[in-house]
């Protein structure tokens, strides 16, 4: 208990420096939002009237203790560019960016531990050798060059989808779905690749150890060491690297959605920071930094549950 609570402390802190910091890069940031907002043909008093009512004149502290309170209490301002809710703008594009996120580590999840496993216990065989190969070449490829290349390849050349032809959750999840399936897999290859590899090398480097040898002297057979002691140790590091994936899916999906022309929170960060509309970026921003710190407070406690050592 001691170890989660101040793991637990140490979350809450880093979620608070991090919310502060992003707050006060945007504030420092040159540029007048009242004036964005107005245009510039605005007279004086219209503009201090409206940062008076923004609470830009305000200290920066108070002002970020304002934002901060009401950020946790669901009022996380109001946008520039669209006069609506920032929450409201969220609400209505997190679904696709959770969908986009979670599809991709199941696929991930599903593909790379069985390979994993399979080249371990193959190792030096041609299907071993067949498939690292193949890994190099899908590690050099970017997200978004696979993206453009499974466009190209299952859209106009097999017509399993329309490119572009996005089809939101709210009219058909069937139809939602399969057009995910596609950005997807862009996403998700690089991270199997990698996934592999290191499952692959953790189990090699858990077959040399002393007590791989004392498991097979005491009469174990072989898939009884490997799935019984072998796996379960390679997997830790492997553990802690999903965590890390997780993390980095939910934070780099923008470059996916724009390739694939999915309107989710990366199309509106990318829209909000050229429209300098501050209050959706620093909101979404914020949002994905708890959501790569939470991983990371879950991903310590699993991994205090499945490595013995950290007991």
């Amino acid at each position: 208990m001691r170890y989660i609570g101040k793991k637990f402390v140490t979350m809450l802190i880093t979620i608070l420096l991090v919310s502060f910091f992003v707050f006060v890069a945007f504030a420092v940031i040159p540029g007048d939002p009242a004036l964005s907002k107005l245009g510039t043909e605005a007279t004086y008093e219209k503009l201090e009237a409206l940062r008076e009512e923004m609470g830009l004149n305000e200290p920066l502290l108070k002002r970020y203790g304002t934002w901060i309170v009401g950020f946790f209490t669901g009022d996380m301002g109001t946008s520039y560019s669209y006069d609506m809710p920032v929450k409201d703008m969220i609400l209505d594009k997190l679904p696709i960016t959770i969908t986009l996120t979670v599809m991709s580590f199941l696929m991930i999840v599903a593909v790379s531990i069985p390979l994993g496993i399979y080249t371990a216990k193959h190792q030096g065989k041609a299907a071993d050798k067949t498939i690292f190969v193949l890994n190099q070449i899908v590690m050099a490829i970017p997200p978004f060059f696979s993206g453009i290349l499974i466009t190209l390849l299952f859209g106009l050349v097999f017509k399993l989808f329309t490119p572009g032809g996005f089809v939101s959750y709210t009219k058909s999840i069937p139809d939602f779905l399969a057009y995910m399936v596609f950005p997807c897999i862009a996403v998700a290859l690089p991270k199997i690749a990698m996934t592999v590899k290191l499952l692959r090398t953790s189990l090699v480097d858990e077959s040399k150890k002393d007590y791989v040898r004392t498991a097979y002297s005491k009469g174990n057979d072989k898939n009884g060491v490997f799935f019984g002691h072998m796996l379960k140790n390679a997997m830790i590091p492997v553990i802690t690297f999903l965590g890390m994936i997780l993390a980095d899916i939910a934070a780099g999906s923008i470059i996916i959605e724009q390739v694939f022309n999915i309107p989710g929170l990366g199309r509106i960060l990318l829209t909000s920071i050229s429209n300098r509309d501050y209050p959706v970026v620093q909101a979404i921003i914020v949002w994905l930094g708890i959501f790569v710190i939470v991983i990371n407070f879950c991903v310590d406690l699993l991994y205090k549950v499945v490595d013995p050592r950290m007991r």
